[in-house]
């Protein structure tokens, strides 16, 4: 590229290595690839005497915008007389060096000679990498589902500029792609990316892709991209014959069988759910075929069905398997120790300090099984029924219920209606069966109302006797002194 100044015979050239040349609507770009070390030399000739070259970006002397150490300045004359500035940018466009690189320059070169005219030629930088292939919608691990559409996208990154200047070329594993399944789909006007479609996916669809971005209708520049490998792949087949290994009261162990046209596996995903539960729960990621399924209820119908799956997707669900859980294993009682309860260590006992009048409840929650039968003792006198007691020493006022939460957990819950001094005392839940028993300990005191605000009195009056005390003899003891 030349221009020369109107009444001089001064010329002034621009060249580049390593960059890519285009000139569009009057325009000379240069084109920065991220994998180039590219220079840019500015060379001057006719002038009968060394000139001043600077390269100017944005209008700054390059060393104003620019710190010393992104750009080399080289100064020389070659063998034509003709004098060189050659301009290196120590960044690339891959390693943050976008914005040292892109804009708009000049070259200017200013005679010494006052007969002489300055000239000066501009030009653009650009920066681009190599094209982007993707694919929609995007690959798992590299592989696309059989029988589907897939779209492919061929982005030519910061080459927008050129807009009607672009071409784009596919290529399948080096070679044009042929027949009917491909549908190229053109751009609009100005948008640099091209897109292909692949119908009906199937095995020899597998294969790498690229696209290479081409600028002008000559060719003068192309850019070609990484390619991507696609696998078309099916979806795994239905497992089959789930069986029972193993049961307990909470668990069942199962295995299952891939069919003949199984295919690819990676995973597998058991759907399970109780006869009184509508939703299946899932258990993800599972790689054996072989599972125990725990947390269970016992002696509980259980549906269970099995799904493989590949980077493809999920294949079909198996056919529904039904088994039921054992009784669970005998265990002695095991009492919960309450909540939000003051504990004496020493006594082992929970204490529980009320007013009269009030309504309150002891619970007892066990876990065993088989369930337990649960009892409350006051005083060493057992509580046998909710309204009156066979021992007339026992008051009346108590509620007794039980709730079951599942076959091992059972709360018994005793109410005390509208307490009274006869209430305090020991207390006790016993919970026991065939495999032993366990005792809760409860200590409740019903202290009145007058009691309490009498105590308070009291330590307030003995409080101020107190100090009334301490003055009196520390006034005595200075008159004393």
């Amino acid at each position: 590229v030349s221009t020369q100044s109107t009444g001089s015979s001064q010329t002034i050239e621009m060249m580049g290595t390593n960059v890519y040349s285009y000139q569009h609507e009057g325009i000379q770009y240069f084109i920065y690839n991220n994998e180039m070390d590219a220079t840019i030399t500015c060379k001057v000739s006719g002038t009968t005497s060394e000139p001043n070259i600077a390269f100017l970006k944005d209008g700054s002397p390059v060393s104003d915008v620019l710190p010393a150490s992104l750009f080399n300045l080289e100064f020389s004359q070659d063998e034509t007389g003709a004098y060189v500035l050659k301009l290196k940018i120590n960044a690339t466009c891959a390693l943050g060096g976008y914005q040292n690189i892109v804009g708009n320059w000049s070259c200017v070169s200013s005679p010494k000679s006052s007969d002489q005219q300055p000239v000066s030629i501009d030009f653009v930088t650009l920066c681009t990498s190599r094209p982007e292939v993707s694919f929609d919608p995007p690959l798992r691990k590299g592989v696309a589902r059989q029988g589907t559409t897939i779209t492919l996208h061929c982005e030519c990154n910061q080459l927008d500029v050129f807009r009607g200047d672009m071409q784009w070329a596919w290529f399948v594993d080096g070679a044009s792609p042929a027949g009917n399944k491909f549908q190229y789909v053109n751009s609009p006007y100005g948008y640099p990316t091209d897109t292909m479609k692949i119908y009906d996916l199937e095995d020899i669809d597998t294969a790498k892709y690229g696209c290479n971005c081409i600028i002008g209708q000559q060719k003068t520049i192309q850019f070609t991209s990484e390619t991507q490998r696609m696998t078309v792949m099916e979806p795994p087949g239905k497992p089959k014959d789930i069986t029972l290994l193993d049961k307990t009261g909470n668990s069942l162990e199962i295995s299952w069988l891939n069919s003949e046209n199984m295919g690819v596996v990676i995973n597998y995903e058991i759907s399970y759910k109780g006869e009184s539960e509508s939703y299946y729960r899932q258990i993800r990621s599972v790689e054996e075929r072989r599972y125990t399924l725990t947390g269970l209820n016992a002696l509980t119908q259980y549906s269970i069905k099995i799904v493989a799956s590949n980077y493809a997707g999920e294949g079909d669900y198996s056919d529904v398997a039904v088994f039921n859980t054992s009784q669970p294993s005998e265990s002695k009682p095991v009492i919960h120790p309450p909540k939000d309860i003051v504990y004496n260590q020493e006594t082992q006992t929970y204490l529980k300090d009320v007013g009269p009048g009030v309504d309150i409840s002891l619970s007892c929650e066990v876990r065993s099984y088989p369930p337990p039968v649960i009892e409350w003792w006051l005083n060493n006198q057992r509580i046998t029924t909710t309204d009156t007691q066979t021992n007339q020493n026992l008051p009346v006022n108590f509620e007794k219920s039980l709730h079951k939460k599942n076959e091992f957990l059972v709360e018994s819950v005793l109410v005390i209606r509208k307490t009274r001094d006869i209430n305090t005392g020991d207390y006790q839940c016993v919970a026991s069966n065939t495999k032993g028993r366990d005792v809760l300990n409860y200590e409740l005191r019903v202290t009145p109302t007058d009691t309490k605000e009498q105590t308070a009195t009291d330590s307030s009056l003995s409080t101020s006797l107190h100090l009334l005390l301490s003055l009196l003899v520390t006034l005595l003891w200075a008159a004393a002194a």
